[in-house]
């Protein structure tokens, strides 16, 4: 067999796993809003994708995070109720294409209930973590966050003054600041008496 007949081969099977597939979508007519609509054809024609696919991807995604956010024990009752409805729907779905059999298609809900327990787990291990942490938090804050008291700006105010650098630099700033103004107002005046005179 030559490349391009394998490459039709291939065409070939992936045609019939998508009708086999598309087989075991049950048929559903909904309304959705114009913004709803708009949006989902503006985003299909973006990515060169089918209305009808990117709706339904959307949906089955919609439904798994709504079906995350059941209660633990709602959740498994009713995943197992989903997978026992859509494997008799798969049944008859095979007997009415003649088929002995069609694999159920979409999301295994007790295997995503299973997903769903673990992730729950590991966030709680994980805030049970964090839980020692803001502790060990709060008592830096409590450490950066003590009060001044006035022994302590007494030796803060004894070092400074001991220190002899620091006395110098000060008085150094202020006799420069003093001879600025006083030039600053002598040539202020003389441009004041130049304009008057």
């Amino acid at each position: 067999m030559s490349k391009a007949q394998s490459i039709i081969e291939q065409f070939y099977q992936e045609e019939q796993a998508r009708l086999s597939d598309e087989a075991t979508f049950s048929p559903l007519d909904i309304s959705i809003s114009s913004a709803d609509m708009a949006l989902i054809s503006t985003i299909a024609k973006r990515f060169n994708k089918d209305r009808s696919l990117l709706a339904r991807e959307a949906l089955s995604q919609a439904l798994q995070d709504m079906f995350s956010a059941l209660e633990p024990a709602e959740r498994k009752m009713l995943a197992k109720e989903s997978d026992e409805l859509a494997s008799s729907i798969a049944v008859e779905m095979a007997e009415d294409l003649g088929l002995p059999k069609l694999e159920v298609s979409g999301t295994n809900w007790v295997t995503q209930d299973k997903n769903c327990v673990k992730a729950e787990r590991k966030a709680e291990k994980e805030k049970s973590k964090f839980k020692g942490a803001p502790s060990q938090a709060a008592s830096f804050t409590e450490i950066e966050e003590e009060p001044i008291t006035e022994a302590a700006l007494e030796t803060t105010e004894d070092v400074i003054i001991e220190s002899p650098a620091i006395e110098s630099t000060d008085e150094q700033e202020g006799d420069v600041i003093a001879e600025e103004e006083s030039s600053t107002e002598m040539e202020s005046t003389q441009n004041h008496e130049s304009i008057f005179a």
